[in-house]
């Protein structure tokens, strides 16, 4: 006896039920791929080359078209926010690394001034202007030249003060002339600096700070801060204590205490690797992994509950091969994978953000 067929109509009822199963499912199994880093197209994003813009306006309408091609691509881009440029950083390698390395946008200084514009003008849809980063305390040096020509590159479109290096350590075992030099120096620097904070009061723009850890530098900027509350202070390399007796107090409590009382204090964590365990014992010098190499809980729960403050930055001069790109992966590995996604995305690159256009990232 020859069977009847099925309905059509059973058939294609059959059809919607499974399709009304299987397209949700598969959506949100992307989200979890790309939340996870994962979800993304293959090879480096295609971004349509463009000339710098004249303008602020379209400077950031340019850098904001970077950002959405690396979202698009299902990457979760990064802004870094600490890269020094010098004659043996060839931009176009930096560019390749940072492309194999997710890195949307960076934001670059150096010595020259030149270098800064030549490879801005180079690469405008990738690269970032800070002002000059003079070598040493030239900064700080009297007469403001410092002063007067970091004004004019923030005309000209420079986003931020980059960097300045602050060393107000006494250097108590110095006798005689030295000493005297040395308080001559320590001086100067906060001068120099007291100026830049005004600098920064004024035109709104952030100024990057490199200091190591200790007591009297720690305290003494906490004060400017207080004094200066329009300026905003972006100091690198958080986390990273080289020596621990300058500040026997420095951690995540000290820094969680400095970010509630001083809101225009901001933090780029060290993308330093954890070192090898030694034979010996010794004091940890990148205290944002507990002895056995992994994330601290402390510093994870630092991050994640003052997330406003902390951003991203490889805080490096790239100039061997492979160190950029080896620096960035680890950091994503073993900081930004191990936080939730919406801690991700804000210190990654919403953070960022909001310094570049002045207002919150809107997707």
């Amino acid at each position: 006896m020859k069977k009847n067929p099925v309905p059509l109509r059973r058939t294609a009822s059959w059809h919607r039920v499974s399709l009304s199963l299987i397209v949700p499912t598969l959506t949100l199994f992307g989200w979890v791929l790309f939340g996870a880093g994962c979800a993304r197209e293959s090879g480096p994003v295609r971004l349509i080359p463009s000339k710098q813009p004249k303008t602020r306006v379209g400077r950031i309408a340019l850098y904001r078209k970077t950002v959405k091609a690396f979202l698009k691509a299902g990457r979760l881009p990064i802004i870094d926010m600490d890269v020094m440029l010098s004659n043996r950083t060839p931009i176009t390698r930096l560019i390749k690394e940072m492309d194999r390395a997710d890195v949307a946008l960076a934001m670059v200084t150096s010595p020259e001034t030149d270098r800064i514009q030549n490879a801005v003008q180079r690469h405008p849809t990738r690269l970032i202007p800070l002002t000059a980063s003079p070598r040493g305390f030239e900064w700080a040096a009297p007469g403001g030249a410092f002063l007067k020509s970091a004004r004019a590159q923030i005309e000209s479109g420079s986003i931020g003060i980059g960097r300045v290096r602050l060393d107000l350590d006494p250097k108590n075992f110095l006798k005689g002339g030295k000493k005297r030099a040395r308080k001559k120096t320590i001086k100067m620097q906060k001068a120099g600096l007291e100026a830049l904070f005004r600098l920064s009061a004024e035109t709104k723009t952030p100024l990057w700070l490199e200091m190591e850890p200790e007591d009297h530098g720690a305290g003494w900027l906490e004060r400017q801060l207080r004094a200066h509350p329009k300026a905003s202070v972006l100091w690198n390399r958080a986390g990273l204590l080289p020596t621990s007796a300058k500040l026997p107090g420095y951690g995540h409590g000290l820094l969680r205490a400095l970010t509630l009382r001083r809101p225009n204090l901001f933090l780029i964590l060290t993308m330093r690797p954890p070192l090898r365990q030694r034979i010996f014992s010794s004091p940890r010098m990148n205290l944002l992994f507990d002895p056995g190499g992994e994330f601290s809980p402390e510093w994870r729960t630092l991050v994640e509950a003052r997330i406003a403050h902390f951003h991203t930055g490889s805080s490096m001069e790239p100039s061997e091969q492979g160190s950029y790109l080896s620096r960035v992966q680890k950091y994503r590995e073993r900081i930004l994978d191990a936080i939730t996604l919406a801690a991700r995305r804000r210190i990654a690159y919403r953070n960022a953000w909001r310094f570049i256009a002045h207002a919150e990232w809107e997707e």
